[in-house]
């Protein structure tokens, strides 16, 4: 069996010294690492990377200014030299932040990403404040109740037990607010229309419709269960009546509902 012949290795030409080609790429490299050091050096000192621009994205609740204001940009400072981690703290300090990014936009702007909190109820209290669906405890925007959301009455009001930028300390409220995530989520229109979700003198849950008002009990058992029910029965009555229709509706009773209707 014939063997292939073996490829000669190509050599650099005897008037070429390796050394000195080694030589001339380093020299080269050096000279644009020093291009690049010059180009960067020139593009502060001339201005080219001072910010002068703000994207603000994913908010609905807080304006654009609002969150400008509140990041205290930097502005006409150095794109390079601005602490994005300090305008991201300054940002999420906000109780109605649940989380922020802020990036570089190269030459002159920074984006700022936020997450916002989004209120489920408002809680009765001396002063009304805001929960969202982790019970984190809000206060009201403006002094205004600017959001189409239920009120919770009748819980513990023991102001210690809503610390502002915290987590609510209220056992029954978070259970309170565990049930009108479900709502939302399973029954939407019914939760559009909830005025407010009480407690009763018997510990029990109440729904307070907005239109009229209808009373719904919910008694003490499993809430899940009444209201898988409770939507059953709102399907029977499309087209002919509507929740709106009865003084109460009472889903105390296994299996069963015991309504009023107006009259």
């Amino acid at each position: 069996m014939k063997r292939g012949k073996k490829k000669a290795k190509k050599k650099l030409p005897k008037w070429i010294n390796p050394a000195v080609l080694w030589s001339g790429t380093a020299v080269s490299l050096l000279c644009l690492a020093g291009v690049t050091n010059y180009s960067i050096a020139w593009s502060e000192a001339s201005e080219s990377f001072n910010l002068t621009s703000t994207d603000v994205r994913g908010n609905s609740i807080l304006g654009r200014d609002e969150l400008t204001a509140l990041a205290k940009v930097p502005f006409a400072q150095s794109l390079n030299e601005i602490s994005l981690e300090e305008i991201q703290r300054r940002i999420e300090a906000h109780p109605y932040i649940k989380g922020a990014r802020v990036s570089r936009r190269y030459p002159k702007s920074i984006t700022i990403d936020v997450v916002e909190r989004q209120p489920i109820a408002y809680v009765n209290l001396p002063s009304f404040l805001v929960v969202d669906e982790d019970g984190f405890v809000m206060p009201l925007r403006h002094g205004d109740m600017e959001f189409n959301v239920p009120t919770l009455t009748g819980f513990n009001n023991a102001g210690e037990l809503y610390p502002i930028g915290e987590k609510c300390l209220s056992h029954k409220t978070l259970e309170a607010i565990e049930y009108l995530t479900i709502v939302r989520q399973q029954f939407p229109e019914l939760f559009d229309d909830i005025s407010e979700l009480t407690i009763d003198k018997s510990d029990e849950y109440v729904i307070v419709l907005a239109e009229q008002p209808t009373r719904i009990h919910f008694g003490q058992s499993d809430m899940l269960d009444q209201l898988s029910l409770l939507k059953e029965f709102n399907t029977t009555l499309s087209g002919v009546k509507s929740l709106h229709s009865y003084h109460y509706v009472d889903l105390r009773y296994k299996n069963q509902i015991v309504v009023r209707e107006r009259t």
